[in-house]
């Protein structure tokens, strides 16, 4: 057990002596990087070239919405038809109408109640010359409950009009079922 935590724990050390070499040697290029940008050329304003600004001109502006109708030639020669149609037309929207909205005013308005305040509470005063109800003692002479003894089974006599009840008179077992025939029955 304490060998492989020795061999894990060299794992991370080789790990770690490996990863600071990296830093070690490529700090210094950081560095040339950093002193080479403080010193390279700055930009100049005349060096800027000025650059034209874009417009957005849609394709098809110029071209009218109205159908123009050419003539076909009656003797015209049969040229091949091309697979490729021409690219149609940029279809430019009509900018939206915008309309302002209207403040609605019901035709009766009604004035608005305020609310009025209403009178705080009264505090209604706790009644006084309240007499408690008077406790009556507990005797103190009072001798133990006597026992008294339980009362024995006896038979009570059924009354005569009542008939006696019935016996448990035991069912007869199933019998077997009738064995199963082929024909269907009519």
């Amino acid at each position: 057990m304490t060998e492989a935590l020795l061999a894990a724990e060299r794992r991370r050390r080789n790990i770690r002596i490996v990863l600071f070499g990296v830093i070690l040697v490529t700090l210094p290029l950081y560095c040339l990087g950093f002193v080479l940008w403080a010193t390279g050329p700055q930009n100049r304003d005349d060096a800027i070239t000025p650059t034209a600004t874009a417009t957005l001109t849609p394709i098809g502006q110029d071209i009218s919405q109205t159908p123009t109708v050419t003539p076909i030639p009656v003797l015209a020669t049969a040229t091949p038809i091309s697979p490729i149609l021409p690219t149609p037309g940029q279809f430019n929207p009509p900018p939206p109408v915008v309309i302002p909205p209207t403040v609605f005013i019901p035709p009766t308005a009604t004035a608005v109640t305020i609310p009025t305040s209403t009178p705080a509470p009264t505090l209604t005063p706790i009644p006084t010359n309240t007499s408690l109800p008077t406790l009556t003692p507990i005797p103190t002479n009072t001798s133990p409950p006597t026992l008294t003894p339980l009362p024995t089974n006896t038979d009570v006599p059924l009354p005569t009009d009542v008939p006696p009840p019935a016996t448990d008179t035991p069912l007869p077992f199933p019998t077997d079922p009738p064995p199963v025939t082929e024909t269907p029955a009519p």
